[in-house]
């Protein structure tokens, strides 16, 4: 008598070409596409590594058991297909199975065990195993936190300027030195600095810029008193100056401090780049021997931007002309509540609303 499990047809899986092992009769099952292929039996999916599907694939222990099975009788067939094989053979063969698939639950559990410790671990911990393995995320933790510096851009940004067109004789730094110096008509000193490598090369190399010329740059001034120009031009179309004068011209917001600052313009990269690392919004303040009669006579008002045209007397500086740049020529006048008829408005006196 045959089993009706013999007479049913053994089932032909394939694997896709993601490397899925799918039953025939399988929804998933798609032979007729490129990249199926037909497989001998599940033993070489497992060996092959392949993913066994859910729904029509047997589990790994179901496939372990019946290879086992179809060993043992492989075997007993071999050695003696006539004679039954012995109950104590049968006990042992069981024995070993069972063993086997024991120690194969007993290593899942295992596994299992360990995903799931370090699933439910808090995130802390896991926080904290990353930390000690990155060394750089320790360097970071070491380093003081940057706060954020605020700057504060002065009125009439883009428009900020102080140049200067002097005529002088420059001359290279003697031994022990290492700036050059420009003297001026009447005696005065400065040290002369320059704008880029290239022009400082050129008064290193070039004897044609020593000597008397007349010199665009940018002055300084410390302690109320010119001390240095940096030079960014020489000669070509100056003077400016229609009657062949020096020229000091200043554009900036006038302080209640009585000087005029000058803000390098926003408008430039690196003057942008070093305002948001640092905060710091470079600016240079130059002062006036007469700057208290242009306030008094009301030709100058503080948090305004002007023009200021400028002669030098030795190392100072005296206004010459005022022109308002980003104000109005007239300082505006608060407008009074004052209406006939009307009482002003007094903020301490509080509306009563009780009903008369």
């Amino acid at each position: 008598m045959t089993n009706k499990n013999d007479s049913s047809p053994t089932p032909i899986y394939y694997v896709s070409p993601t490397g899925k092992v799918h039953a025939q009769t399988c929804r998933y099952c798609q032979p007729d596409k490129d990249g199926w292929k037909t497989i001998d039996s599940l033993q070489t999916a497992l060996e092959h590594k392949y993913q066994l599907c859910r729904l029509c694939c047997p589990s790994e222990e179901e496939i372990v058991k019946l290879q086992v099975k179809s060993d043992s009788q492989d075997k007993s067939t071999e050695g003696n297909p006539t004679t039954q094989v012995s109950p104590d053979k049968n006990q042992e063969t069981s024995e070993t199975v069972s063993q086997s698939s024991q120690d194969k639950t007993k290593d899942k559990a295992k596994n299992q065990s360990t995903t799931n410790k370090e699933e439910n671990q808090p995130v802390s911990s896991k926080e904290k195993k990353n930390k000690t393995n990155s060394p750089s995320e320790k360097n970071q933790k070491d380093k003081p936190p940057v706060e954020k510096k605020r700057y504060k851009i002065l009125a009439g940004n883009g428009c900020h300027q102080a140049i200067a067109e002097i005529r002088g004789m420059l001359i290279p730094p003697s031994e022990g030195e290492k700036c050059f110096h420009l003297i001026l008509p009447d005696g005065t000193q400065l040290e002369a600095t320059f704008k880029n490598s290239r022009i400082l090369w050129l008064a290193h190399n070039k004897p044609e810029l020593l000597g008397d010329h007349w010199f665009r740059g940018y002055p300084k001034m410390k302690d109320n008193k010119l001390v240095s120009l940096q030079i960014i031009a020489w000669d070509g179309t100056m003077p400016t100056n229609p009657r062949g004068e020096e020229s000091w011209e200043f554009t900036g917001v006038w302080t209640l401090q009585k000087n005029i600052t000058v803000q390098r313009s926003m408008m430039l990269e690196d003057v942008r780049k070093i305002a948001k690392e640092t905060g710091f919004i470079k600016k240079f303040k130059y002062t006036f021997i007469n700057s208290f009669d242009w306030v008094k006579n009301k030709k100058l008002w503080a948090g305004y931007v002007y023009k200021v045209l400028c002669k030098r007397k030795g190392d100072v500086l005296e206004i010459k002309k005022v022109i308002p740049y980003a104000c109005p020529r007239v300082k505006p006048v608060p407008k009074t509540n004052n209406f006939k008829g009307k009482k002003p408005f007094n903020k301490s006196v509080k509306p009563s609303f009780q009903n008369k």
